[in-house]
């Protein structure tokens, strides 16, 4: 997955958002669009898929907080708020929070650690997936050796053996010979 797919930008100060916008274009940053209402961004988020996106806490229609909610699933935020409501968003939401005024070095890393923690997740979500599969085809070994123990009266250790061989005779997973023996069974 790219985390660098874009950035959209939504700031209620249209010139605070363009000089954020500069930055990041500065930096290598693709910026996909600059917003300044919440229909807008949901819009442009739900047509470009954006990585990230940086918006204050209110934009004419909604706060962070309910557009989050409506696409916190698509991607990251990083809010650009004033202190008194930098608190509040971090205890409502899981939302990185910078405070206004906006410093180009606070910017940068934040952007930065938003998406190496978007490339950890993602790393982490693979690995639950692979063990998934690993304990699924491990259930269907267990299954093709209850039936080779009960059909063809091996021991476990015979039943495992049988599989682990024809997996290895015919160039195939041990889940794809437990499948067959489970198919001839049914």
């Amino acid at each position: 997955m790219d985390f660098r797919r874009g950035i959209i930008i939504a700031l209620n100060n249209i010139d605070t958002a363009k000089k954020v916008e500069i930055i990041l274009r500065n930096e290598g940053y693709e910026v996909l669009g600059v917003c300044t209402s919440a229909n807008d961004l949901i819009r442009r988020a739900m047509q470009e898929s954006p990585s990230l996106i940086i918006m204050s806490y209110k934009l004419s229609e909604m706060t962070i907080i309910d557009i989050s909610s409506n696409l916190g699933d698509i991607c990251g935020f990083l809010a650009i708020v004033n202190e008194p409501y930098k608190s509040f968003v971090q205890e409502e939401t899981d939302i990185y929070c910078i405070s206004n005024p906006i410093s180009k070095p606070v910017l940068l890393n934040a952007v930065d650690l938003i998406f190496q923690s978007q490339r950890r997740i993602m790393k982490l979500r693979e690995q639950v997936e692979k063990l998934e599969h690993s304990i699924e085809d491990r259930k269907l070994v267990e299954k093709a050796k209850g039936i080779l123990m009960t059909n063809k009266g091996l021991s476990e250790k015979e039943a495992f053996r049988y599989i682990q061989k024809t997996s290895m005779n015919n160039g195939q997973k041990m889940s794809e010979v437990a499948k067959a023996i489970l198919a001839q069974e049914t």
